[in-house]
């Protein structure tokens, strides 16, 4: 029978066998089980009180001889292993499973391996006092439309937004019907994209076209049956009709009369209460009540107005009296049909930022301060064109009397001299001007030009187009250059057609551009760039005409471009290098001398750049071993600098055409 004898203190243990003495050390095979009870004793010891032995004490079961169990006498680990603290130590000693009591336990009978398999966590069964930590990242299969649902709803319409670019770009061979079926599409997708593309689809009403013969033999009417639905759609939903911001509509279609259109068009509008820009047809305005021009004095968030005035029939009966002086009658004329539209004198124009008048011929405006007055309730104005207004409407000193303005556009202005537009120049409220038009204004003076490039500032854009050319006084003279200078303007269109006498302002400004004059200039537009006096500035191109170009109005006969009553020769070969043919285009399409056709000045561009082929600007001699040249190439034959940074352009501005240089106007009549 072997006894083994438990001690607590004790890392090695000594046990008595039946068949010999004492062994002094454990087997050579047992180092690490007997070190870690060896371990586990002397830490029980320390941690767990010592408590007095009991005398009925139940005997151990026998052990077989030569059994790992009679060399481990430690204790189990504790379940719950805790420090017990000095002030609470019989609370401590009762929640710690003691020494005594595991030798107690059922399990103290197992053996060593036995016991310790029984107390550590198998996989899958863990402790009570021990968790798993969470891990960082928590992946879930996400439900179907979860995270669309989860995108905000800027996102989407910068979605819908790129879409609508995509259509309406100018490389696009799509069309605005076909971006609005498209957004229609996208709003019967899904729930989420449907207030985001309703939102696009009736922002900016576009209509384009003719309207389909399917509705109008569906709802029995001539014309307009796409406005007529457009508008049910807006008096039935209150919420759609407050979207809409823009409408554009077509020309009034043949056999319609314009008046009954206009109200068609005017109905849609008052329709629409946060209405803000119509864009179409310009209504003419003869000083007679319109419902279209009422439509849009009531919207008070409109911020485009487009006013042409035309002539109004009491102005010729007054004319008529006045003349067989019949003074007495001319109390029956109503004043107030000479005044301007509600649309422009009504007060609540805080919110308008771009006017445009537009005079037709014979027509006037009353009283003399009448824009100024309109000018004056509106407190937000930021781009005016006015076009063909009279002498008594405005002149140098209503130029002065305007608010800061970002755009101004002048043209055929009698009242405007060069001393109202060097005054201008220096005021105050012209510091913020970014794009300035004079177009037909007859500025006769040099210096003129000269103060409003070096007084406004922020100027990005200049326009200046007229027959004749500007000069210096008498008395001065230009001892250096740059003399025309500006550090903030990128874009110029100068455009003064050459004739038989020389022009003086176009050697000054190329001269001041070679100068460093304008370091920030990066596009310039010259149509009647008569010898390529400016194109020899900007940066040389490979092609700068059309694929269309040549074949332009070919076969077509013009007699004014004759010469002394001969017409021209035949076209000239697109690499003709001759002076003439790269002076001026072929005889098909005209003379390039006085004309502001766009298309005549590429095709003389054009033919500049085929001539300085022909004059190599590099040479490369071959020389042999003598030293004597044996061949000589030219190399690198072009047009214009190759430092420079300007770009010669010849293309028309968007809305604009090549027959009236490509500056786009404005409005019906105040456009070039």
């Amino acid at each position: 029978m072997v006894v083994a004898t438990a001690d607590p203190g004790p890392a090695f243990v000594p046990v008595t066998a039946a068949g010999g003495g004492t062994k002094g050390g454990p087997r050579p095979n047992m180092d690490r089980q007997s070190s870690f009870g060896a371990y586990n004793a002397a830490s029980s010891s320390s941690y767990f009180p010592q408590q007095p032995r009991s005398s009925t004490r139940p005997t151990p079961a026998p052990i077989a001889p030569g059994s790992y169990a009679q060399f481990d006498n430690r204790p189990s680990p504790p379940l719950t292993w805790q420090r017990p603290s000095s002030s609470s130590s019989n609370a401590s000693a009762s929640t710690v499973m003691t020494r005594e009591s595991m030798m107690r336990s059922p399990a103290s009978s197992r053996t060593s391996f036995e016991s310790w398999e029984s107390l550590s966590p198998r996989k899958g069964d863990f402790s009570p006092s021990w968790q798993r930590p969470a891990p960082i990242k928590q992946y879930r299969r996400r439900a179907p439309g979860e995270l669309f649902a989860a995108l905000p709803g800027e996102v989407m319409q910068l979605i819908l937004d790129h879409l609508g670019d995509l259509h309406l770009e100018p490389s696009s061979t799509s069309c605005a019907t076909c971006m609005m079926r498209d957004f229609c599409s996208v709003a019967l997708s899904a729930r989420k994209l449907l207030f985001h593309a309703r939102t696009a689809l009736y922002e900016n009403i576009i209509l384009v076209g003719n309207d389909s013969a399917v509705q109008k033999k569906r709802y029995k009417l001539n014309a307009g049956t796409r406005l007529v639905l457009l508008r049910r759609t807006l008096r039935a939903n209150p919420s759609v009709s407050a979207m809409v911001h823009t409408l554009k509509v077509p020309t009034s279609p043949a056999g319609v009369a314009v008046g009954e259109y206009q109200n068609l068009v005017a109905s849609v509008i008052m329709a629409c209460p946060n209405f803000e820009q119509l864009v179409g047809p310009i209504v003419t305005y003869n000083h007679t009540w319109n419902r279209l021009h009422h439509a849009l004095s009531t919207r008070w968030k409109l911020r485009e107005m487009n006013w042409v005035v035309g002539p109004s029939p009491y102005q010729r009966q007054r004319r008529i009296r006045s003349s067989s002086r019949a003074a007495p009658q001319s109390n029956h004329n109503n004043p107030q049909q000479l005044h301007a539209p509600p649309a422009i004198c009504n007060r609540s124009r805080a919110r308008l930022k771009t006017l445009s008048i537009h005079c037709l011929p014979g027509a006037t405006l009353t009283p003399l301060s009448l824009v100024e007055s309109v000018l004056a309730h509106m407190p937000n104005i930021e781009h005016l064109y006015l076009s063909n207004l009279p002498l008594t409407s405005f002149d140098d000193s209503s130029l002065l009397a305007l608010p800061s303005l970002k755009t101004l556009w002048l043209s055929n202005l009698p009242g405007i001299s060069s001393a109202g537009l060097s005054k201008f120049a220096t005021r105050q409220s012209a510091q913020g001007l970014k794009a300035l038009t004079l177009k037909d204004l007859n500025i006769d003076s040099l210096p003129a030009l000269v103060r409003i490039f070096s007084n406004l500032v922020s100027l990005e854009k200049f326009t200046f187009v007229q027959d004749r050319a500007p000069v210096l006084p008498a008395d001065e003279m230009i001892w250096l250059f740059p003399y025309l200078a500006s550090k903030s303007l990128r874009n110029l269109h100068w455009d003064i057609p050459a004739s038989d006498a020389p022009n003086p302002a176009d050697p000054i400004l190329a001269k001041s551009v070679a100068a460093g004059g304008f370091p920030a200039l990066r596009s310039l537009r010259a149509p009647s760039d008569q010898h390529g006096l400016f194109q020899s500035l900007c940066m040389p191109v490979e092609k700068i005409e059309l694929a269309s170009d040549r074949f332009h109005g070919r076969g077509l006969t013009n007699n004014s471009n004759s010469n002394n009553g001969q017409p021209r020769s035949g076209p000239t070969s697109p690499t003709a290098t001759s002076p003439q043919a790269a002076a001026e285009p072929s005889g098909y399409f005209g003379p390039a001398l006085s004309s502001r056709n766009l298309h005549h000045a590429r095709l003389a561009a054009q033919n500049r750049i085929e001539a300085a082929k022909g004059r190599p600007r590099y040479f490369v001699n071959v020389i042999d071993e003598d030293g004597s040249v044996v061949e000589k190439y030219g190399m690198s034959g072009y047009m214009g600098q190759v430092e420079s940074r300007i770009r010669y352009q010849l293309l028309p501005d968007a809305g604009a055409s090549d027959e009236n240089g490509g500056a786009r106007g404005h409005g019906g009549g105040a456009g070039g």
